[in-house]
């Protein structure tokens, strides 16, 4: 079973957008089920499908289309996980950074998939939510793959590229800021797939800001870090892991919450944590774990921050449970990596 999750940011930037329009969204976030604190992990991973739920219960007033093109709109490549800026980046012409993006998509939402098509001199640049076609709520997650297609040929082709056609699954009338914002473009809706369709020589030119030098921005000493058992693709026990992640500066999240949040009966969770090999605490604890060692890695947090933002009670806690793990201290081991 494949367990759809995505990258908070993506949430964080609808969060952004419905409360400029004035919209409560903190009722609705309670309802939700996404962690309490989702805007101060940007990075960690929360479930796709509570996501769009969400965003479909706080838009009812907006519009899916409206709140989607929005949204897509805040963010830019900037607000990329790191690792997959890099990879974007990294490739010096707009094909070669679309293939980047479909190779690392993954990592930003474990349901998209993004596929460049042949049509005659242009290319059809597709991106499929997989599992999610028929979905009511597949608009918000489609515009946030199409602007950051556009974002990337624009860095190629110039800042004042179109597409020649935009279409989306989903149905409903583009809003007027999106019309007005892709004038020259083709938008249609109720398709068989999201897509742009773009020139094959605009996406074969060299990027802009990779025109004036031939440094490579990859820098070899800091190689992109791979999560946690996650390479290139999400295996059950990976996404279980990372979902369970954003919840634990709230204390341990009950059994009964996490079979929730992956759409499963709490029995059936621990079946499937069982043909892995595991039990649901030794999942939480490996999560514990992870969060900790990310954190004594790249921060100046102190050790009893670092328990808490773990989940651990206290300080002595943390520490003797990340030495029966490790066989070192958390200082130790910070120690170690200086």
């Amino acid at each position: 079973m494949h367990i759809p999750v995505v990258r908070a940011q993506h949430v964080i930037d609808h969060i952004k957008v419905l409360r400029e329009a004035g919209v409560p969204v903190e009722r609705e976030l309670e309802h939700s089920r996404l962690p309490a604190f989702i805007e101060q992990t940007p990075d960690a991973y929360v479930s796709l499908p509570r996501a769009l739920d969400w965003a479909w219960r706080s838009s009812r007033e907006v519009g899916i289309m409206e709140v989607g093109f929005l949204a897509g709109r805040t963010a830019s490549l900037s607000t990329l996980h790191n690792d997959v800026q890099r990879a974007v980046m990294g490739a010096s012409t707009g094909l070669s950074r679309i293939e980047a993006l479909s190779n690392q998509a993954h990592r930003e939402n474990s349901a998209l998939k993004i596929d460049i098509r042949r049509e005659g001199v242009e290319r059809r640049v597709v991106c499929e939510v997989q599992g999610f076609q028929n979905s009511a709520f597949v608009g918000f997650a489609e515009w946030k793959a199409i602007v950051g297609i556009i974002n990337i040929v624009r860095s190629a082709a110039g800042p004042d590229w179109c597409p020649a056609e935009i279409t989306f699954v989903s149905r409903g009338r583009p809003s007027d800021a999106a019309l007005e914002a892709y004038g020259n473009a083709r938008i249609l809706t109720g398709q068989r797939y999201c897509s742009i369709l773009v020139a094959a020589a605009d996406i074969a030119q060299t990027c802009i800001d990779r025109r004036s030098t031939s440094d490579d921005i990859n820098d070899p000493t800091n190689p992109p870090r791979t999560p946690l058992g996650l390479g290139d693709a999400w295996d059950f026990v990976t996404a279980v892991r990372a979902l369970i992640r954003p919840y634990l500066a709230q204390g341990h999240p009950p059994l009964s919450l996490v079979a929730e949040i992956v759409g499963m009966s709490e029995r059936t969770l621990q079946r499937r944590l069982a043909q892995c090999r595991l039990t649901y605490s030794q999942v939480v604890q490996e999560a514990r774990f992870s969060i900790a060692s990310d954190l004594l890695a790249d921060s100046d947090l102190n050790i009893a921050d670092i328990a808490f933002a773990a989940g651990y009670e206290n300080a002595p806690h943390f520490s003797r449970a990340f030495k029966r793990l490790t066989g070192v201290t958390p200082r130790d081991y910070r120690c170690s990596l200086a």
